[in-house]
């Protein structure tokens, strides 16, 4: 980045007749800012690494649902099968 720092303040100066001391304040500026969105930029590798996370969170969630209705499915089932052993054993 310094290269580019140095070709930024030249270019300033040379072609644009700012002054040297504005030109320095301006590039160092300038660099520090593409420093700091290039820092926060997310890599392919970290999306995929987020997208692999929220599949395992989703999978996860959706076992845990499926499990409940499994339980509530058999629960309700069981009691349904009770109530159909008390009609016919108290009609018999």
């Amino acid at each position: 980045m310094a290269l580019d720092r140095l070709r930024f303040h030249n270019i300033l100066v040379q072609e644009m007749d700012a002054p040297p001391n504005a030109a320095t304040g301006l590039a160092e500026v300038v660099d520090e800012g593409i420093k700091d969105a290039t820092d926060n930029l997310a890599t392919k590798q970290d999306l995929e690494l987020l997208r692999l996370q929220v599949l395992s969170a989703f999978h996860e969630e959706m076992t845990r649902q499926l499990r409940w209705l499994l339980a509530a499915g058999v629960t309700i089932g069981g009691a349904i099968i009770a109530l159909l052993i008390a009609l016919i054993a108290r009609g018999g």
